[in-house]
């Protein structure tokens, strides 16, 4: 597969790079040239014709480029990470590329409290104007795979460190587990537009990665041993871990699925 990568020198990029660069033919598009790949654009994705250059004759583009930090001024997100997503997915459009996985962010259910498991049908609770673009790219995913036939996968990523090799939070995304993702997000048939969780497995249930291991057959291969603190752990929610542990054992997982969706949507 031919697989285009924005943001491919950047901390998710590179461990993209190196975990995938075997199996795919990779370009890397950032404003330096890329580390670990042959083919590889310098450009700016504030300006659409660096990207309908770099997207020729591409399969698949992984959107990671844009402006990272949280603290991000409106024109910074403004430009890098609305106008950016906007020329990668028009982008696409044009030269007939078949599918975008757009890299969003976990953190936009962060204001949730972490009793409650986070899914893909929670309303999204921006906490700065970083999160408001990642919203803006998600809604414009859906867009185009509604209006253009563009095949979108979200990728709402935790906390990914290539100096931590194995997840220590649920809110944590190993590198291994990354390139695991990204993979399924490449081959996986039959995808319209799908949101999933990038974060790897864990002793505590933050984030529902059942829908992960359904639409797109992603099972995370690394797992963090987390607890909550105490008071939370056993006064707020003893009895909702109690009942979801039960569910576990005794309910089919068709009808959990229809439990999580049914509670997310009473939270929200």
């Amino acid at each position: 597969m031919k697989v285009l990568i924005t943001g491919s020198a950047g901390r998710v990029g590179q461990p993209l790079v190196e975990g995938l660069r075997e199996l795919h033919e990779l370009r890397g598009f950032d404003r330096v040239a890329t580390p670990g790949l042959s083919d590889t654009r310098v450009g700016d994705i504030r300006r659409l014709d660096d990207l309908l250059e770099a997207c020729d004759g591409m399969d698949v583009i992984i959107h990671l480029a844009g402006d990272p930090r949280p603290s991000a001024p409106w024109e910074d997100v403004l430009q890098h990470n609305i106008v950016g997503t906007y020329n990668v997915f028009e982008a696409a459009r044009r030269r007939n590329v078949r599918r975008v996985v757009f890299a969003s962010r976990a953190g936009l259910l962060a204001a949730y409290p972490e009793r409650i498991l986070r899914t893909v049908d929670l309303v999204p609770r921006p906490e700065d104007l970083y999160s408001v673009g990642k919203i803006f790219g998600e809604f414009l995913g859906q867009y185009y795979a509604a209006s253009h036939g563009i095949e979108v996968i979200v990728v709402r990523i935790g906390n990914l460190s290539r100096g931590r090799i194995k997840p220590e939070h649920p809110h944590h995304l190993s590198p291994a587990d990354a390139v695991r993702l990204f993979q399924r997000c490449i081959t996986h048939p039959g995808i319209r537009f799908e949101i999933v969780f990038g974060v790897s497995d864990s002793t505590y249930e933050l984030y529902d990665l059942q829908h992960g291991r359904r639409v797109l057959d992603f099972h995370p291969g690394d797992r963090s041993d987390w607890r909550p603190p105490i008071l939370h752990r056993f006064i707020p929610s003893f009895g909702e871990r109690v009942l979801r542990t039960m569910a576990r054992i005794l309910l089919p997982s068709g009808l959990r699925d229809k439990l999580r969706t049914y509670r997310s949507k009473k939270v929200a």
